[in-house]
């Protein structure tokens, strides 16, 4: 009897083998993201994610052409959707008992963007059981773990311990913001799971923003061997890519991709403004975004965040006509006034000088707009060294004689001096973390300057400090940011009590 061609068999062969060679036939089908009216839906792919993901993970005879996939964009630009959706395609297209790495600086970061999106399009998706965790006969999901149940394959988040991981032979490593991968163990561990030569499906991605330069030394490699050292792809390149970027009509102009083949390596490198692809990056729900972010953040952090462009991790804090641009009358303070004030101490013994500085709520403005009332710095003597006793005069004639609800201080050199004379009961002391909390601190202060929302009366030392200070951005999600010196022969400490000070009289709420 002649064999009969199953026609359904075959059918359902092609469109595994096209889900298997194309992530984006297979996403149209299979991912799922929120909808805007909170329930689920398939994800519709822009024409270039489509393009990008598909000439990235092409195959030549069975292999993947790249070992090393590079993916940079702007913020909120959907990379941690890209990052999830590529995860959970290769779990379920790339063959039996594979393991998908989800890897981060930590395991907050490991967890929170790509396999975050990859659990959560598997909950979305009909059919699953939120009280057990599973889609049926599809997927078990736990919280750092999920097992694809057709094939076996395993999906982890992960920090950067290369010795735990030591042996692991995933088939795609997925890494998040390479751009602060940059101490020792990160390093080893990147070298520790390399692609294997030995595997079809073995390639690593890294989803990242821009880096700091001479800092973030492992994605710049990656950068420069690409852009710099690579091919730069034309759109006619790309399959089904005519008309995928809206700044190339012309199917034989340049795209943002670059390839070094004898490397193996791929690279999408989106920036500048033209890099804003997005529906809601683009129109008025654009322009009012970016004008937010603009007010709320550094010129670097913005380049770096919103323009996808290197920048140096210190700068200026703010351009000093800003500061002058915050200059008001004199607003003096009287012996027995009740306004609520915050003293702040910031101090050194040698080298250095001890700065004292009194806020308050900016009286025009009470709501959210503080008010430099006195400052006052110490310089030691040339060799010789601050004399406490001095600074401990004015703070206890100015706790005699004004309403000073708090006294907010370094402890690290001010521990004895406070303690002394809140033992004295001189004073309202508080510690002011100099980690998180300054971070927040000078992050708001340049927010405050910026918006105009810090009234002074034009003091020349105290403009003078805000002149001596750099703004070094924090290699954190939010990139906040630390006041540290221009050189080390330069005052700040003036700079660094008026953001302590008026950190706490917003934070105190005072009236």
């Amino acid at each position: 009897m002649p064999a009969v061609l199953d026609r359904r068999a075959l059918a359902h062969d092609i469109l595994k083998e096209g889900w298997r060679r194309f992530p984006s036939a297979w996403a149209r089908s299979n991912y799922y993201i929120p909808s805007e009216s909170g329930d689920s839906k398939r994800i519709h792919l822009e024409p270039y994610q489509e393009a990008v993901l598909d000439y990235a993970f092409a195959r030549v005879d069975g292999r993947l052409r790249f070992d090393t996939i590079l993916w940079s964009q702007p913020k909120k630009s959907g990379k941690s959707t890209v990052a999830g959706l590529v995860g959970r395609w290769a779990s379920e297209s790339w063959g039996q008992y594979g393991e998908v790495l989800y890897v981060g600086n930590d395991l907050a970061q490991a967890l929170g963007r790509g396999f975050a999106a990859h659990k959560q399009s598997i909950e979305l998706t009909p059919g699953f059981v939120r009280s057990k965790g599973l889609l049926p006969d599809r997927w078990q999901v736990q919280a750092q773990l999920m097992t694809c149940l057709t094939n076996g394959t395993t999906c982890k988040a992960i920090a950067t311990d290369y010795q735990g991981e030591a042996g692991a032979n995933p088939i795609i490593t997925i890494w998040e913001e390479l751009w602060g991968f940059i101490h020792k163990d990160a390093l080893r561990f990147w070298a520790e799971v390399a692609p294997s030569p030995a595997r079809p499906d073995s390639v690593r991605m890294v989803v990242t923003y821009a880096g700091y330069e001479g800092e973030s030394e492992l994605l710049w490699s990656l950068y420069e061997q690409t852009v710099k050292e690579g091919r730069q792809l034309r759109v006619k390149d790309m399959r089904k890519a005519q008309g995928a970027f809206v700044e190339s009509p012309n199917p034989d102009d340049l795209i943002p991709c670059w390839v070094n083949d004898a490397k193996r390596m791929f690279t999408f490198w989106d920036s500048g403004t033209q890099a804003r692809r997005m529906p809601w990056l683009q129109g008025e729900r654009g322009k009012t975004y970016y004008a937010s972010e603009a007010g709320t953040q550094s010129p670097q952090q913005f380049q770096r965040l919103h323009l996808n462009e290197w920048v140096s991790s210190e700068s200026e804090f703010v351009p000093i006509m800003w500061w002058d641009a915050c200059k008001k009358a004199p607003l003096p303070m009287t012996p027995g006034e009740q306004t609520p004030m915050v003293l702040s101490l910031d101090a050194a013994v040698t080298g250095d000088c001890f700065g004292l500085v009194i806020m308050s709520r900016d009286p025009d403005k009470p709501d959210d707009c503080v008010r430099l009332r006195y400052s006052k710095a110490w310089i030691p003597p040339k060799g010789g060294a601050i004399d406490f006793r001095e600074v401990e005069t004015v703070v206890r004639d100015v706790c005699t004689h004004f309403n000073i609800v708090e006294i907010c201080y370094d402890p690290y050199q001010l521990h004895d001096f406070a303690t002394r004379l809140l033992a004295e009961g001189v004073g309202n002391f508080h510690e002011f973390n100099q980690g998180a909390d300054r971070l927040e601190a000078d992050t708001m202060l340049y927010q405050l300057i910026s918006h105009r929302r810090i009234a002074h009366s034009g003091e020349l030392e105290v403009r003078e400090h805000i002149q001596n200070a750099n703004a070094k951005l924090q290699k954190d999600e939010d990139s906040r940011l630390r006041i540290v010196k221009k050189a080390e022969s330069r005052k700040i400490d003036l700079a660094v009590a008026i953001s302590m000070s008026a950190y706490e009289c917003l934070r105190l709420n005072l009236g």
